[in-house]
């Protein structure tokens, strides 16, 4: 029998206007109908129905880039810098039960509308990334959050991206050891790491109900030789899944192009047939002006994140020139959101802040541009053009938010502003109220229903109770020891002449 979902108001897509008393039928897995209340009550005159005349219905979110973390970095000791900082000092994060860190992040996510999540693995041990796949994809399955999951890989430039004698050359003796640490190769080969992808993909792979949607990850352009991200590609449009990777975070990213190749990255990727509709790049914020034709031609799609990309001292993305070149944008939070609480609605308003720059001559970005990055826009950054998320509309499949539209305007709101902007200027995951997630609720009253948030958070405290201070101490040192020579080597970068300069 369908259920209805209704509420007082509602935004179908991000640009439609909201709709009064609005309502869906859900039958299954999927949203069979959609429109007034009232014609869906006497359609369905004896589908029971929740809601209330207090709520916002809305399509849930897709976070579109992540690590999945469920703890964020800062409270296990990485605090934020420069991300070439700051890299190093994830060696010295305990190490907590995928599963564990799957379902709580899962948790937070719901919380937060948020239904469907792109999660870069970050492994514990290479060599044991597979059976880590496996517990996070079961940790995100009992919790109810639909992921695309890309395992990565890297093999070239741990540390530096270049120069890696000149910076040795530059370090005392004594400290040759603890760069050793962060120097030694990845023991994942490519075809080790192409045959886990294909396992993986065999195993979970669901392109009917999006559940789960197995990509593949080089995990970064200067991190990932031209073979890797071209196997990566052939994998991608040979199981016509996604190719996601790190893209022109930093400045020195983009330098590395320019040293390397002698033109941008993005015209490097062009060159070598990397470029395509199946590709999305998780930052993109160094990007020179003529990268957004290539970009835009080759329909390439890019997972923006602001809270990130200012904690770690990256810059501000170029959001309003990739809305003006219709370059497919989506919104994710990379773990490191600005209050460190994985909380998307306001992600989605730095985002909104961000995009409008200082400036009579600068465009504006509308609420409504930077929500559809977080509904339907970022479910096709997700999964692909054509994904049925991210809209309440016959056929799409019924991942709902009801968001308490009350509260949210208390203790009082002129009826001027749109609806999408007043979410997005003020409401935050506490106005969270019900989230389903294929037909299913998944969050109700604010509490997760299929997996028990007190018993989890107990057996994570446990597992961080078990490490001891020492533990992780020597990775720790090594890291604090070599940051001021990394800060030294990549200063000397900003200070070399560069061919191009930004455009923004």
């Amino acid at each position: 029998m369908p259920h209805l979902v209704w509420a007082g108001l509602a935004l179908p897509d991000a640009h439609t206007p909201a709709q009064p008393d609005f309502a869906v039928a859900v039958e299954g897995t999927r949203i069979i109908a959609a429109g007034p209340r009232h014609q869906l009550a006497a359609a369905y005159p004896d589908a029971p129905q929740t809601g209330s005349a207090d709520y916002l219905l809305l399509p849930g979110f897709t976070n579109s880039h992540d690590h999945g973390r469920g703890l964020g970095t800062f409270p296990l000791g990485a605090p934020d810098d420069l991300l070439e900082i700051w890299l190093p000092g994830l060696f010295s994060q305990p190490a907590v039960s995928p599963y564990l860190l799957a379902a709580w992040e899962s948790v937070m996510l719901l919380r937060s509308g948020v239904t469907l999540t792109a999660h870069s693995q970050n492994p514990q041990n290479w060599l044991h990334m597979g059976d880590e796949a496996h517990e996070l994809l079961r940790g995100y399955r009992d919790a109810g959050v639909r992921v695309a999951f890309h395992p990565p890989l890297v093999d070239q430039n741990p540390l530096v991206y270049a120069g890696r004698a000149e910076f040795l050359a530059g370090l005392p003796a004594t400290l040759h050891e603890a760069a050793a640490r962060f120097l030694a190769p990845n023991p994942l080969s490519h075809a080790d790491y192409l045959t886990l992808c294909d396992e993986l993909y065999r195993a979970y792979h669901d392109p009917v109900d999006h559940t789960v949607a197995i990509q593949i990850s080089p995990a970064g352009g200067q991190w990932c030789s031209d073979a890797l991200i071209l196997a990566a590609v052939d994998f991608a449009r040979s199981h016509a899944t996604r190719v996601q990777m790190h893209m022109l975070e930093t400045r020195y990213q983009r330098a590395y192009a320019w040293r390397t190749w002698g033109k941008s990255f993005i015209a490097h990727l062009h060159e070598i047939g990397a470029l395509g509709p199946w590709l999305t790049l998780a930052h993109m914020i160094w990007i020179e002006e003529s990268d957004l034709p290539l970009l835009a031609e080759s329909g390439v799609a890019v997972a923006h994140n602001p809270g990130s990309n200012l904690r770690l001292r990256s810059g501000v993305a170029p959001v309003p020139a990739y809305i003006r070149h219709d370059i497919p944008l989506g919104i994710g939070m990379d773990g490191q959101t600005l209050d460190d609480d994985q909380d998307y609605l306001r992600e989605l308003r730095l985002a909104l802040t961000l995009a409008n720059r200082p400036g009579a001559h600068s465009p504006t970005v509308t609420a409504a541009d930077i929500l559809h990055a977080g509904l339907g826009g970022g479910a096709a950054v997700t999964l692909g053009a054509g994904a049925p998320l991210g809209k309440l509309a016959p056929g799409a499949l019924a991942d709902l938010v009801l968001i308490d539209y009350t509260e949210v305007c208390r203790p009082w709101m002129s009826p001027l502003p749109s609806t999408a902007d007043v979410l997005l200027r003020k409401a935050s995951s506490r106005h969270v109220r019900h989230v389903m997630v294929h037909g299913d609720w998944k969050l109700w009253e604010g509490r997760a229903t299929c997996v028990d948030e007190d018993a989890l958070a107990a057996a994570i405290a446990d597992e961080l109770n078990r490490y001891a201070p020492t533990d992780l101490a020597a990775q720790a040192a090594a890291a604090q020891a070599l940051a001021p020579y990394l800060r030294r080597f990549y200063a000397a970068w900003e200070s070399a002449p560069s061919k191009v300069q930004p455009f923004f």
